[in-house]
């Protein structure tokens, strides 16, 4: 009868303790759902910050966009800075073109004498000439109702000479190429050494 009743006593000690077993398990599932919840937030998180960083940096570039020459509001020294800018790298084998772009003091000359352009443009051609020199070669251009800028090479020997453009781009294309090569700043700065003069004769 004894033993009978040890093992009973067993048995439901080893059905208590296997109980006990299973039920710790169950209660220990919450706290890895828990972990579990919390490392799906942190992407979150991350994501919050990346699309920060990006409004920044598509803020940052507008901003940098706004520093730009438009054809519309462009003004006539800037028109002239962003010409020689053009041709001393489109022309280089042109000296004067690019001789003019890197002097200190520049004149610029409007004159309605275009008879011996082949392309007169709107009937005004505008010179160029250092500031500080008399003479020599003088780099014009005349600039078309469309917006077509021929460049010519004007000398004291070929003045009188009819003569055909060295190069003829549209004003639209010399602005996208300043913008392009981040040069607004300087195209604004030269804009600043040019004088502009009339001549009617």
């Amino acid at each position: 009868m004894k033993t009978k009743n040890i093992v009973i006593t067993v048995i439901a000690v080893v059905l208590v303790l296997t109980g006990a077993y299973f039920a710790g398990r169950t209660f220990s599932k919450p706290s890895v759902d828990s972990s579990q919840g919390t490392s799906t937030k942190a992407p979150v998180r991350q994501s919050s910050s990346s699309s920060a960083s990006a409004t920044s940096t598509s803020s940052s570039s507008t901003s940098t966009d706004t520093d730009r020459l438009d054809y519309n509001t462009i003004t006539p020294m800037q028109t002239a800075a962003a010409i020689m800018y053009y041709a001393k790298d489109k022309l280089s084998d042109q000296g004067d073109w690019h001789s003019i772009y890197n002097a200190n003091g520049i004149d610029l000359f409007q004159s309605n004498n275009t008879e011996h352009l082949s392309d007169p443009g709107r009937g005004v051609c505008w010179s160029l000439h250092p500031s500080d020199m008399a003479g020599g070669d003088t780099p014009t251009y005349t600039v078309g109702a469309d917006g077509t800028v021929s460049y010519y090479h004007v000398t004291t020997v070929n003045q009188n000479k009819d003569k055909d453009p060295l190069l003829t781009v549209k004003l639209h294309d010399i602005i996208n190429y300043v913008n392009s090569h981040h040069a607004v700043s300087e195209i604004k700065a030269k804009a600043q050494d040019i004088h502009a003069t009339i001549d009617n004769n």
